[in-house]
């Protein structure tokens, strides 16, 4: 169930802590967010283009069909869902309670996205989003065709619909997370195996000091994915195994070993204190001794 590399690991998650798939048979799942509030959670099977809606009292359902094999998602501070889609290399917005599906990112400098693939928000309600290769190059993941643009970058996407990119120095970039008071922004590079981190202009909305902060290495399935920080600043990334948990100075406290390649996992349930983790063809569950912000 766990790989402990520090005794720190479990005051973090208990060793009694049981991993409970709550739904299978699906064909990629990824891009899981929690609303705080209504206490449900989206995600998305990349490869069979749906977004699936889970709560407790419901279970699974279709929340959006097709979804151009929509990947990353998140709630923005308005606690509408924006959506990173592979198919059609753009960034949406579903507003008017999931009526409405609105383009907010779809070119850069005249040329189309690549495929955005993860996203979140900060507090002045700006959304960045990564920008890799994945859903060009991978049938399943997407539509096989030339990209437009040289670089795979990170892109801050402003209120006024300004598009500035805030970094490209990656293969391929991947998930992303601020630091709990936003003066930081990591973001990992998955074939690279680490993860970077950026101070932040959260008044301009610009990234500076770009260094690696922590490699992503063991055993298992997997590679750097998902990432998510806690309340307390411990960060946790998808890895080989499942969910590497490191500290605030990037030394690696254990693995929440999954029994399936994971991908992507979100802070949820009543306390903010469960983790939703997207594990290829399943979901699953465990809870926490330690908690993530609300997404708005």
């Amino acid at each position: 169930m766990f790989r402990v590399e520090n005794d720190e690991f479990h005051l973090l998650v208990s060793p009694d802590a049981g991993l409970e798939r709550l739904a299978t048979g699906f064909g990629f799942t990824e891009g899981p967010i929690w609303h705080p509030h209504d206490h449900y959670l989206i995600f998305s099977d990349i490869a069979r283009s749906v977004q699936h809606r889970w709560s407790e009292a419901d279970g699974c359902t279709v929340f959006r069909k097709p979804s151009n094999q929509a990947n990353g998602n998140a709630f923005d501070r308005r606690g509408d869902i924006v959506t990173c889609e592979h198919a059609s290399s753009q960034v949406v917005r579903i507003e008017h309670d999931n009526k409405l599906i609105v383009p907010i990112a779809t070119e850069y400098e005249g040329k189309k996205l690549n495929s955005p693939n993860d996203i979140v928000a900060d507090t002045q309600n700006r959304l960045w989003f990564t920008d890799p290769m994945y859903g060009r190059t991978r049938e399943d993941l997407g539509l096989i065709r030339e990209p437009e643009l040289e670089q795979r970058g990170v892109y801050c996407l402003h209120p006024d619909g300004r598009l500035v990119q805030v970094a490209n120095n990656f293969e391929q970039p991947n998930g992303l997370c601020f630091s709990p008071d936003e003066s930081q922004l990591f973001i990992n590079d998955t074939p690279q195996g680490h993860i970077k981190v950026f101070d932040v202009d959260i008044n301009a909305g610009e990234l500076s000091n770009e260094r690696v902060w922590a490699e992503i290495s063991g055993e298992g399935e997997g590679m750097p994915d998902g990432m998510k920080i806690s309340n307390h600043g411990h960060l946790l990334c998808n890895g080989p195994g499942g969910v590497h948990v490191l500290n605030d100075s990037g030394e690696l406290l254990g693995v929440i070993l999954t029994p399936e390649k994971s991908t992507n996992f979100t802070f949820g349930g009543p306390e903010q204190s469960d983790l939703f983790i997207t594990a290829s063809t399943s979901i699953y569950r465990i809870p926490l001794l330690l908690d993530g912000p609300p997404w708005f």
